[in-house]
């Protein structure tokens, strides 16, 4: 198993490398700390190209992401151009980008997971960040539209719908105490932030054969958050 993960340095991203490494898998890890930047043009194309000189890709994770609170990202009203367009270039464009890169090296199958988040489809107003929710969001469509072309062929696209995750992104979450108080609403199942390695799990999981007859999916790793 030979996989490619975007945002090999994040949070989730390092948790994702540890996860396929311990099974065995080997992992090409695409980052800015490796001047792989998905982000921008022509980036997913070399991150796939590097990485298929190493040998036959069999998955590919996207851990990319970003929050626009200190560009501004906020309610309707309040959210600028440059967060709009910046949150929505890292969580969403490049999304698109690796999957048009990855597919077409994917000749003889295999998976690709992105991950997501419960703001892409439910709404709390101690979490206003409509660039961020939005770009989220607009990822299930994406993804449903990539499995549907790519299954006759063999390569399953899936995403997993993470909670709020104990990474440094969640650092405000983590440290308001108001929201820390709500964790039994929020999160019902454990009243916990998800860790990394939560995420990771499933992920492995989407990547490995148990989950060969699953693509299209949205798979909630949210402690619940998506029951409210």
């Amino acid at each position: 198993m030979t996989v490619v993960v975007a945002g090999a340095a994040g949070g989730i991203g390092r948790a994702c490398v540890e996860a396929v490494r311990a099974a065995g898998g080997q992992v090409f890890g695409a980052d800015l700390d490796n001047d792989l930047d998905i982000t921008r043009p022509g980036g997913a194309e070399q991150a796939i190209a590097q990485a298929s000189a190493y040998g036959k890709i069999t998955g590919v994770v996207h851990a990319v992401g970003m929050s626009g609170r200190a560009l501004g990202d906020g309610g309707v009203t309040a959210c600028g151009d440059e967060a709009w367009d910046e949150v929505h270039r890292v969580n969403h464009t490049s999304v698109f980008r690796l999957l048009r890169a990855a597919i077409p090296a994917m000749e003889e199958g295999g998976s690709i997971v992105v991950v997501g988040s419960a703001l892409g489809t439910t709404l709390d107003d101690d979490f206003r960040t409509v660039a961020y929710a939005s770009s989220k969001g607009a990822l299930i469509p994406l993804i449903r539209s990539a499995a549907r072309e790519t299954a006759p062929r063999g390569v399953r696209i899936n995403l997993v719908s993470a909670g709020l995750v104990a990474t440094p992104m969640s650092r405000r979450a983590q440290n308001d105490r108001a929201i820390q108080a709500r964790l039994p609403e929020l999160m019902p199942l454990g009243a916990r932030l998800c860790t990394p390695e939560d995420i990771a799990a499933a992920v492995l999981w989407l990547l490995s054969p148990a989950a060969g007859r699953t693509t299209g999916a949205v798979i909630p790793v949210d402690g619940g958050w998506h029951l409210r």
